[in-house]
Order: C-alpha cells, then structure tokens, then sequence
C-alpha cells in the first residue's frame, strides 16, 4: 500500500502572527520613493496658444477696444499681464474697469490690433511704415521690451535725411536713448543734414536748440550761420522775425571781418 506524503499545515495561529509581523514591518519601513516636482513643458507657450485662439474667434472675450472704427475684442487677464497701462486700468476703481467698452483715443487702430495680438503671441512685426504709430502706442499701453525694440529698429535707420525726425519725434515720446543716439548722430553729421528737406522744415525752436549745441562736426562758424540764412529764406515771410533771436546763438567772434550776417528785404 503506498504512503501518502505527509503536508505540515500551518496553523491559523501561525498565520496570525506571520500577518501580524508583516503589518508591522511595513509601518516602520521608510517609503520606496520620494516626493516629485512636476514640470509641464512648454506650459506657457501652449496656453498662450489657447488664448490666442479664443482671440482670433472670439471666444471668452470680456472687453473691446475700440479705435476708430475698428473694434477689437480681446482678454482683461491678458492685457493686465503684459501692459502696466491695462493693469492699472483693470485692477483699481476707475469707469474703465466695469465697461465691456473701452475707446483709446487717438490711437491708430492698426498698432493698436498689432499690440493686442502682440499681447498674446509675443511677436510683432517692425517695419519703416508701422514703427513711428507701433512705438507711440507702446509708450501709451507702457509695453517697455516693445518700446526698446522699436527704438533700436529707428537707431538703426538713422540718416541724414531723417535723423531730424526721429530726434523730434524721441522727444515728444520721452524716448531718452533714442533722442540722445539720434542727436549725437545729428551733431556728428551736421554737414549732410543741413542740406536735406527736414532741416528746412524745422521750426525756430528746433533750429534754436541746434544752434545752441556745443559738439556740431563742422569745420567753421560760419557753416552754421549760413545754414540758419538758408533756413530763414526758406520761408521768408514767416521766419525773417526770428533771425535776431537766432542769430544770437552764432559765435560772432569766431566769424571772419567780411562775413555778412544779414538777409536783403
């Protein structure tokens, strides 16, 4: 007869306290692993994408610009974000922050389109034609990288047939950096400027402020004085009662004996 082979069980006893010893060893083990940083990538530019879309169709907008006869709606969280002017607009007690309308006067609609879109893409196109209204409206909604940029786009186009205009047009923006690059480009190339359009056009207290440089590029005074004779008989009519005053930021004595400061009647 064959012998069964005998199976030693265990009994529940000890199973219970096996269980019990292993319980109790996974309370006092330390933890397999350890607390993790999650970083989405390219989180931002992903949900800048988003938005853009919901701009281009239109979707969630809560605000509209309007400039001129353009109206452009667009995203309060947005333009808070990127423009310190939307900011404080959006953010403190002013009309402006409960109107589902906004109108940016004297604002020329196309920059302003252009800044928007810029607000979300972080691109924006710089060209001769868009620069002078893309950077007046930047120093409005105060886009400080945009006004750089612009400003180093006008550095670059400097001429003698245009330095006049960008200087003009730096100062009447506060563009300190512009107005300093494109005046010492004026005084460096004061020779080629004075025979360009622009110099002709300025008015007294323009060509007042030139005169009264001290590091104009030229070989002699009197190539100033003859400048501001060309300038005054340009408009005649107009511009003969201010060469007394303007003739007094001429270095007289650095002229010769023979040179006549005077203009016919």
């Amino acid at each position: 007869m064959a012998v069964l082979p005998i199976h030693h069980l265990r009994s529940p006893q000890s199973r219970t306290s096996n269980s019990s010893h292993t319980i109790s060893s996974c309370q006092t083990m330390e933890p397999c692993t350890s607390d993790e940083f999650f970083q989405a990538l390219n989180h931002a530019e992903q949900s800048f994408k988003k938005m853009e879309n919901y701009l281009r169709h239109k979707q969630l907008c809560d605000v509209v610009l309007v400039a001129g006869d353009r109206r452009i709606p667009a995203h309060r969280l947005v333009l808070s974000s990127v423009s310190d002017y939307f900011a404080a607009m959006f953010t403190n007690d002013v009309r402006e922050a409960r109107q589902e309308e906004i109108k940016m006067e004297g604002v020329e609609p196309n920059a302003l389109w252009a800044l928007v879109q810029y607000a979300y893409t972080g691109r924006l196109e710089l060209k001769e034609d868009n620069i002078e209204c893309l950077l007046s409206t930047a120093c409005l909604l105060q886009l400080s990288q945009v006004v750089e940029a612009c400003c180093k786009f006008l550095m670059k186009q400097l001429h003698p047939s245009n330095c006049l205009g960008i200087r003009s047009f730096a100062d009447a923006q506060g563009c300190t950096d512009l107005h300093k690059v494109a005046h010492n480009y004026t005084m460096e190339n004061f020779m080629e400027v004075i025979r360009n359009q622009e110099f002709l056009l300025l008015p007294a207290t323009e060509i007042a402020k030139l005169l009264a440089s001290d590091d104009m590029n030229i070989p002699n005074e009197e190539t100033i004085l003859n400048a501001l004779l060309t300038w005054v008989r340009h408009d005649l009519e107009q511009r003969r009662k201010d060469l007394s005053k303007l003739l007094a930021y001429i270095r007289l004595p650095l002229l010769a004996p023979q040179v006549n400061c005077s203009i016919p009647p």
